[in-house]
């Protein structure tokens, strides 16, 4: 209990620090830390669906994407209709966690970004098809 309290606590100042490729690593080497990273609550919704936008648009675009094409993506895929400062004020708070960068006018995931993005879509996309399937019953 308390060696994950230990590890939890690094993996953050990691983070904190920006030393992304410690993260990585202790992130590597203790993989129920991914269930800690990718707690749900209201908040943590909000960067999971910023990230799933990104990740999203980063794909259609083949490159960083703007802030108007990641409020377009919220709206449409995730019916999130997001104020522009909110999710400025987002963007900057998932920026500081080494979740996105800020490049040529546009954002892109770093790599912990990308797996918060895969894991979102994923689960999402997982409860949709137990959805269809429960109707088709």
């Amino acid at each position: 209990m308390f060696k994950k309290r230990r590890i939890k606590k690094d993996y953050d100042a990691a983070l904190a620090e920006g030393e992304t490729g410690d993260a990585e690593k202790i992130l590597k080497e203790n993989p129920w830390l991914q269930d800690y990273i990718e707690e749900d609550d209201d908040a943590e919704i909000g960067f999971k669906q910023i990230c799933g936008a990104i990740g999203i648009m980063e794909d259609e675009l083949h490159g960083p994407v703007p802030i108007d094409e990641v409020l377009y993506c919220l709206e449409m895929d995730f019916s999130n209709k997001m104020p522009a400062s909110e999710l400025e004020s987002l963007l900057i708070s998932l920026e500081a966690k080494n979740y996105i960068k800020n490049e040529a006018g546009g954002y892109t995931l770093t790599i912990e970004g990308g797996r918060i993005c895969d894991n979102y879509l994923n689960k999402i996309s997982r409860e949709l098809h137990q959805e269809l399937e429960l109707d088709s019953i």
